[in-house]
């Protein structure tokens, strides 16, 4: 399965949108560079494990939030197809002192 991450900061106005899912899954030039069109071709994609970062960002703008609807929708209807936000990953310092730490 291929692994595509996908700046949710990138895509929450439409044609930033268009573009960045254009360059990051690969669409074909003939896309209709929509909603619809992007529901379809994500079908043509193969296997595709998506992980949205900033998914906040994403979700801030109304077409953010139509985008992210497209994404959940269709990964529920297509098998080959998985959509995650990305989870915000807290490192510790070298030695282990950092927050959480006894």
């Amino acid at each position: 399965m291929r692994r595509v991450i996908l700046d949710g900061a990138a895509c929450a106005e439409p044609a930033a949108a268009m573009a960045a899912l254009e360059k990051a899954l690969a669409l074909p030039d003939w896309w209709g560079r929509n909603l619809d069109a992007f529901h379809d071709c994500l079908w043509e994609c193969g296997e595709v494990f998506l992980v949205v970062k900033n998914p906040g960002a994403l979700r801030s703008t109304p077409f953010g939030r139509a985008l992210w609807q497209v994404l959940a929708d269709t990964a529920a209807e297509n098998p080959r197809l998985r959509v995650a936000a990305a989870r915000r990953v807290r490192l510790r310092p070298a030695g282990g002192k950092g927050p959480g730490s006894r």
